[in-house]
């Protein structure tokens, strides 16, 4: 199926055997998952409302959440952590399944690379490099799981191809159902993929007017759509309605740099350079042949890219999420041919060094965090079981920062049993909500008012009520660039106090109700 990808005489084919492709792999995992087993946190921007909710989830519910399974089209982490957490502390098993997403991407593109080129080769590796892009800093974790199960189903497809019928229904109608439960996104993909793979031999079988064949082959294929379909259509609906929004057409080819893009500016750009220089010279010497079956869903999933709105189904940053995929798409349907083996294993040598590079950079900025994150997490820690916490930040924080603490202070949802109302819990998202009253405790204080009340002074119309809805929390965390030195009211009392986190206590007075409170 894929042996005739490279037509012209190969000199130095770089194949390898599978042992040596395997132990590199190996390799490389350990590389890359030291900065999750150096740090008590990953400083991935939702990673901490993530613990929060899996604790949630673990503990089937308490006084303030309730658990509701749904057949959501975004659960991998919350089907796949509870069940580990009750059997290993909750941190360790959260850091697994982010093992697990980095074996799944990388591992997912080496198959795949083997069914499509018929030969195993050290080139998927390439994938390596890619892990740590900014959809991994933001958290976005069900996503590149889903991705890494779409890679692999499509190396399943493919290998399966000469294999009974019903085998191949059976077994991509479960890759399917598994990305379209992981992430509605992955589940998108997965399905371009195989369109892109099934586009050539349709067109041949539509030009020959094989109509048998034709019909075979669209019916074995859509069958694993069924059941997705389904749910889409019959059950999902997304938490937000939202519109339909494009941004400006420019920013497609800037979000390309999102798979190197983390924490040193300079050093990712020559990255990214260096990553694109070597598929360029690679293309231009015609050294880089994409294997046939997958060439249609390169173009097809690109093609996509171009045209996918930056805002859709109430989400925002959905092109955003792409380039990622393409580009570990691109590494798994190529073959690369290098003038020599000299060469070959320069280049190796090269994007080995810039790997370590990256991770050391990556461990550097991690450490840091982590140091940051122990003092902020032993005030969380001071916090009496049960306490009622309300959350204030500003709209400019929802941004990537390195060490990022918006949701910080959901982890007093995990560490002391407390209510949050920042954590994830919205309807068609999560399997969990909140319980009566403490859902519209949650509406009454939204964290940019209550820090618009805290630091950018008071807007009559939008903070008279704030004092007294203050009244039912026990705390209030705030997290910015310049949290307030002094409460606004005198009825908070400084509790907690680093650079950037801070906890009020809440006192609770009758007097306290009116805004002169």
């Amino acid at each position: 199926m894929g042996r005739a990808v490279l037509t012209r005489r190969r000199p130095f084919p770089v194949y390898s055997a599978p042992l040596r492709v395997w132990g590199t792999f190996a390799l490389l995992m350990i590389v890359v998952a030291v900065p999750l087993f150096s740090t008590v946190l990953p400083p991935l921007f939702d990673y901490p409302n993530h613990l929060a909710r899996i604790h949630v989830l673990s503990e089937g519910g308490n006084q303030f959440y309730g658990v509701h399974w749904e057949p959501l089209p975004n659960l991998a982490q919350d089907l796949i952590v509870p069940p580990l957490a009750r059997v290993m502390p909750l941190d360790i098993a959260s850091k697994l399944f982010v093992v697990v997403i980095f074996g799944l991407i990388t591992g997912g593109t080496i198959w795949l690379n083997r069914v499509a080129t018929g030969a195993w080769r050290m080139w998927p590796l390439l994938a390596f490099p890619l892990l740590y892009n900014r959809m991994f800093l933001w958290g976005f974790l069900n996503y590149l799981f889903g991705i890494g199960v779409a890679l692999a189903g499509s190396a399943l497809w493919l290998a399966l191809e000469r294999e009974h019928w019903w085998l191949r229904t059976l077994a991509s109608s479960l890759v399917a159902l598994a990305c379209y439960l992981n992430h509605i996104a992955a589940f998108g993909f997965y399905a371009l993929v195989i369109i892109g793979i099934e586009l050539s031999p349709a067109w041949g079988e539509l030009r020959a007017r094989c109509w048998p064949a034709l019909g075979r082959r669209i019916a074995i294929m859509g069958a694993q759509f069924a059941i997705p379909a389904v749910l889409f259509l019959g059950y999902w609906h997304p938490a937000a309605a939202g519109g339909i929004s494009y941004a400006a057409f420019w920013r497609k080819a800037d979000l390309l740099f999102n798979v190197f893009d983390n924490y040193n500016r300079a050093f990712d750009i020559v990255c990214f350079a260096l990553f694109l220089g070597l598929i360029a010279w690679l293309a231009a010497t015609r050294r880089l042949r994409l294997a046939p079956r997958l060439a249609g869903a390169v173009g097809l999933v690109f093609a996509s890219y171009l045209l996918l709105p930056s805002q859709i189904f109430g989400g925002s940053g959905a092109d955003h999420r792409l380039p990622i995929a393409i580009f570990l798409l691109l590494i798994a349907a190529s073959a690369a041919e290098f003038p020599n083996r000299r060469a070959a294993a320069a280049i190796g040598v090269m994007a080995a060094v810039l790997l370590v590079a990256r991770m050391a950079v990556i461990e550097y900025v991690w450490l840091g965090a982590d140091r940051i994150y122990s003092a902020d997490l032993a005030g969380i820690d001071m916090l009496p079981l049960g306490a009622k916490l309300a959350v204030a930040y500003p709209v400019s924080a929802i941004n990537f920062v390195p060490v990022p603490e918006v949701h910080l202070a959901a982890l007093a949802v995990a560490r002391r049993e407390a209510f949050v109302p920042t954590l994830f819990a919205y309807k068609g998202q999560q399997p969990i909500a909140l319980k009566p009253s403490y859902d519209v405790l949650a509406d009454a204080v939204t964290p940019q008012d209550l820090w618009d009340f805290f630091v950018a002074g008071r807007d009559a119309a939008k903070t008279a009520a704030l004092p007294r809805t203050l009244q039912q929390y026990d705390f209030v965390a705030v997290t910015g660039s310049k949290p307030s030195d002094a409460p606004p009211i005198r009825c908070l009392r400084p509790f907690f106090k680093q650079p950037s986190f801070e906890i009020f206590t809440v006192l609770h007075d009758v007097a306290c109700g009116s805004p002169e409170g």
